[in-house]
């Protein structure tokens, strides 16, 4: 992660990484402190619906994030390239996974070619790449909000990134 978030000279991405930043950081946290034991752990596990496993919900965070920078680098959001991340990778294995994500798409927004108002396709029409780094972030919000719901239920305490920006 890019630790000054003001040596970024394209102001459209400064803005956007400093949002980023926060939110990235508390989903990281979240699975940091998730106790090894509850990695596979499903709030929902009946027959009739299942939900995903920290572990999963990790892989899927980062086959996100890959396939919006896909998008953004080729101007077209493609969803079948989801499934690029091994969800039944080790807890230390997708942390490592998510730091190079994160490196690489911070190497590649902060290049002095990118475009922030470079046309994408989406599913619903047509995105900035911009608009789509903050749909990317909007995304781990969401997560944030079930990493939330799984702490309640593991009673697991708030960490400091998660207090810092959304109180306690």
């Amino acid at each position: 992660m890019l630790g000054d978030v003001s040596a970024i000279a394209n102001p459209d991405v400064r803005m956007f990484y400093g949002l980023y930043i926060a939110q990235r950081r508390i989903v990281r946290d979240f699975f940091v402190n998730l106790p090894d034991d509850k990695f596979d752990f499903r709030m929902v596990d009946t027959p009739e619906r299942r939900s995903d496993s920290p572990r999963e919900s990790l892989a899927h965070i980062l086959d996100v994030q890959l396939v919006y920078m896909d998008a953004i680098k080729t101007g077209k959001l493609d969803f079948g390239k989801i499934g690029q991340v091994d969800a039944s990778a080790s807890k230390a294995e997708l942390l490592a996974e998510m730091d190079r994500i994160d490196t690489e798409m911070v190497e590649y927004i902060t290049h002095p070619d990118f475009n922030p108002h470079q046309h994408v396709e989406a599913p619903w029409g047509p995105m900035t790449a911009g608009a789509m780094l903050h749909a990317m972030r909007e995304h781990d919000i969401l997560h944030v909000g079930w990493n939330l719901a799984l702490m309640d239920h593991l009673n697991m305490p708030r960490f400091d990134s998660l207090k810092q920006y959304w109180g306690a």
